[in-house]
């Protein structure tokens, strides 16, 4: 953490990166310090300004994807062990690739300096939690370097189950 902000590393700026990107947008206690996607950083900037959100104040400026809150780093890289991370300062990695979701691909992420490493979908194999909002949030701990956010199905049955 840098000035009380998380500092976020995001793997795939796909649909599920950009919400994210987003999402942190309206919070001012995040910062996407930097994007690491396989895609042109121009494409990127033209998808995330046609979302179907409130057209978000960034445009692109040396590989930089600057707005009012934060300027992110344009990667285009495809692994996680070409990711810098220790030299961006990443707290946490958020691999929204759905491409990277066993343990010795969330180490490589941490081998290449991320404090932390949370999957935007299931894991193929035991990581060190899953955490579904609502169900068992309180179950996380510090000493968990990968966790699972869930999937969009898992979240959305944990929202069903707990109406009922």
């Amino acid at each position: 953490m840098r000035d009380g902000k998380i500092r976020i590393g995001i793997m795939g700026l796909g649909q599920i990166g950009r919400q994210l990107y987003h999402l942190a947008l309206e919070k001012n206690e995040i910062d996407i310090v930097a994007v690491a996607d396989i895609g042109k950083p121009e494409i990127i900037e033209y998808l995330l300004k046609s979302d179907g959100f409130d057209e978000p104040s960034c445009h692109l400026q040396d590989n930089y994807l600057v707005s009012a809150k934060f300027r992110t780093r344009m990667l285009q890289l495809a692994r996680p062990e070409e990711v810098p991370w220790d030299v961006l300062d990443v707290d946490c990695v958020v691999d929204a690739t759905r491409r990277y979701r066993r343990r010795p691909d969330g180490e490589r992420d941490v081998g290449a300096g991320a404090r932390r490493v949370i999957l935007a979908s299931l894991p193929s194999e035991p990581i060190d939690r899953i955490v579904i909002p609502g169900v068992n949030e309180g179950n996380a701990a510090g000493a968990d370097r990968m966790i699972s956010a869930g999937s969009a199905t898992t979240n959305a049955f944990a929202l069903l189950l707990q109406s009922v």
